[in-house]
């Protein structure tokens, strides 16, 4: 009986001295990938703040995301500007603007070190791009395309919203309506390459005519002037099977050209590019 009594004891003792090491061990870093490439922070590091939001040095969001970012020391205020999307916040304010319009965050940007730390979410998706964070292994993915197709499981019902240089797009919404991003290189400014295109299906049995028209008219109008917008609808509409040819037509406004046309027994193509 001591005898098991004296090994209780030692396992006891071998046991409160590994303690101090388990307690000691360091927390895994915070990482940061986009596009799955890992971002390094050279000197000052991102945390997570008192409301679990990851901060990031305002440097990152030009660097990694290619935004450009502005400063008014006098009112204290961020502004970080993507294609045509403009965040605004302003240092201890959880109010924050995204292309004008007002909205609420339950943290802060921070001022820490003399540098400026921004919430990563919250900047992320006003412009545009798509945020996860995974706590097992304490990293935070952005993927600047925005929407992942492959994120929806087949036959899903999930409609999800894509940012397309501007242009919000319902993605899954049954109609069968396609919408993909353009290979527009923001960087180089070439406007020979598209900023999206739309495809009205025809050819697919189930897919719903009117509400393709509809979700066109829907992403258009809202960069596009309405003159130019009633014009392409109203131009589109004179296709309404497959076997009619659609002869291609450009509509312009003061910012966008809109090529739309369609072979015979093909579906309507609406591109977008910059001027």
């Amino acid at each position: 009986m001591k005898k098991r009594i004296a090994t209780a004891l030692a396992m006891l003792l071998l046991l409160m001295g590994l303690v101090p090491v388990l307690t000691a061990a360091k927390p895994l870093p915070l990482r940061v990938e986009v596009n799955t490439n890992r971002i390094y922070f050279p000197d000052e590091q991102p945390y997570v703040d008192k409301a679990q939001r990851v901060q990031v040095p305002v440097r990152f969001v030009s660097e990694a995301l290619g935004a450009k970012v502005g400063w008014n020391a006098a009112t204290k205020t961020v502004t970080v500007d993507l294609d045509s999307n403009r965040v605004v916040l302003v240092l201890g304010s959880k109010k924050y603007t995204v292309n004008g319009v007002e909205k609420q965050m339950d943290t802060a940007a921070e001022r820490v070190g003399g540098r400026t730390f921004v919430p990563l979410r919250f900047i992320s998706e006003g412009l545009g791009a798509s945020v996860k964070w995974d706590s097992a292994v304490r990293t935070v993915y952005i993927n600047t395309a925005g929407f992942d197709p492959s994120e929806v499981k087949q036959g899903s019902d999930q409609v999800v919203v894509e940012d397309m240089y501007g242009f919000k797009v319902r993605q899954n919404t049954g109609s069968m309506l396609e919408a993909s991003k353009g290979p527009y290189d923001r960087f180089n400014n070439n406007k020979n390459k598209s900023l999206m295109n739309l495809l009205i299906i025809l050819t697919l049995e189930g897919a719903d005519y009117e509400a393709q028209v509809q979700e066109v008219e829907d992403i258009l109008i809202q960069k596009i002037d309405e003159k130019t917008v009633k014009s392409i609808i109203k131009y589109v509409q004179t296709k309404t099977t497959i076997e009619p040819e659609l002869k291609m037509k450009i509509f312009t406004d003061d910012t966008y050209e809109i090529f739309v046309g369609a072979d015979i027994n093909s579906d309507i193509s609406i591109t977008v590019f910059y001027k």
